[in-house]
């Protein structure tokens, strides 16, 4: 998934292996973010289990974008 226009996501070279990540929280790749949610998980149950510095409301919406840009790639 391409998240380059995600502000609240971002990669590092050599940082868990480039991997994009949550900014506020850098060792939570983001896909694992959309992978917990998709398989049924709450907002508030991945920012709990994960014990996670950023809000609620930013793990919503880096969930929001990756639906959007899949909806996105499945039109194109």
């Amino acid at each position: 998934m391409d998240w380059s226009d995600c502000p609240l996501v971002i990669s590092r070279p050599g940082f868990i292996s480039g991997a994009p990540a949550l900014r506020e929280d850098p060792r939570m790749p983001a896909d694992l973010v959309v992978e917990n949610m998709d398989l049924g998980e709450s907002v508030q149950d991945v920012v709990d289990n994960y014990q996670l510095r950023t809000s609620p409301e930013n793990v919503l919406a880096i969930y929001q974008y990756a639906k959007r840009q899949r909806a996105l790639s499945s039109v194109g």
